[in-house]
């Protein structure tokens, strides 16, 4: 059905959009890489280890996830269920 008179929206906001890279600069936010995924979680912390954690950016609370299962043994669970399962 042809729309008489009335512009489309999104080509106009594609015209006048930045680029997502400046967006995310402007908002001080790195782009998330191709293997990476944000996400919530909830956890059960003592409230001086939680503070410390809220201040750590989120790349680096990532690394701190990391380093947590790598250090108990379930990263490598991790990865060879992964290896497994492709």
């Amino acid at each position: 059905m042809y729309n008489h008179g009335m512009p489309n929206k999104q080509h106009r906001i594609s015209k006048v959009r930045p680029p997502k890279e400046r967006r995310l600069t402007i908002l001080g936010v790195e782009a998330l890489g191709p293997d990476e995924v944000s996400m919530r979680v909830r956890v059960r912390l003592c409230k001086p280890l939680a503070a410390l954690f809220d201040t750590l950016p989120p790349k680096r609370r990532g690394e701190v996830v990391e380093a947590g299962l790598r250090a108990l043994g379930l990263l490598e669970e991790v990865s060879d269920g992964e290896k497994a399962s492709r």
